[in-house]
């Protein structure tokens, strides 16, 4: 499950909630549905004009995927009278799922520092892809031609479908770049060697847009956290120039 994999690969700071684990279960279908608008509402409102620092493009994605829902949602709360067939109702649930895991990922790519993002840039980047490919199956499964729809929500669902279905794992180009240069920082001072230090501020005032004490120390107590939640056992993958990979770019 890509929530679980969250809280114990990247160590997030909060537990959440049960909501991220267990769907709902003695809901109508109509309180179903009401409780799926009101939670996409939530994502979409908290989430649809934030500036990622890292992360944009893939976070950018996701929340698009979610104002598709939100639409799809919204159909079907304006048509209450209309029996959802169970297929569809299993699906709803495992989109609850799914909205929770969703927020969770964008909360932690929000509210992260800087440099542990960098660090876990990977892990990152494939929960998000993790998430879509769980909303591709999900779309897949999902009885459209079962439930009254408008055409043009026909439409975007359909669009989503086969967006989610040609997706592949982003790996940002430029916050790729930012984390071989933090590594190959570390990597000088690892051979007794001090980094160039123009490099070095341009890296953290131009790269990371860290610029005063309060940036600063909101970034070390965020890293002494990690290291506490990890016991000291950070290791983020590595690719160091040289040994670099050539990564699916969107």
């Amino acid at each position: 499950m890509a929530s679980a994999a969250i809280f114990s690969s990247l160590g997030w700071r909060r537990s959440p909630s049960l909501e991220a684990f267990l769907a709902p279960v003695d809901l109508s279908d109509v309180a179903l549905v009401q409780t799926l608008v009101s939670v996409t509402a939530e994502i979409v409102s908290s989430f649809s004009d934030k500036l990622f620092y890292f992360q944009r493009r893939n976070s950018r994605s996701l929340v698009r995927k979610v104002e598709v829902f939100l639409v799809l949602l919204e159909s079907l709360n304006d048509s209450p009278g209309s029996t959802l067939p169970w297929t569809a109702v299993i699906c709803l649930k495992e989109l609850y799922l799914l909205l929770y895991r969703s927020k969770i990922l964008l909360d932690y790519c929000a509210q992260s520092s800087k440099l542990w993002l960098l660090l876990q840039h990977h892990p990152i980047s494939g929960h998000f892809h993790d998430l879509n490919q769980e909303i591709s199956t999900l779309l897949d499964v999902f009885p459209i031609d079962e439930v009254e729809l408008g055409e043009d929500v026909r439409e975007q669902i359909e669009l989503l479908q086969r967006q989610a279905r040609r997706a592949r794992l982003l790996i940002d180009e430029a916050d790729e770049e930012l984390r071989i240069q933090l590594f190959s920082f570390l990597h000088e001072f690892e051979e007794g060697r001090e980094p160039n230090s123009d490099d070095v501020w341009v890296f953290f005032d131009q790269g990371l847009g860290i610029r005063d004490t309060k940036s600063c120390r909101h970034e070390i107590e965020f890293l002494e956290e990690q290291i506490v939640n990890h016991e000291g056992d950070v290791e983020p993958t590595v690719s160091v120039p040289g040994r670099r990979k050539k990564k699916e770019i969107k």
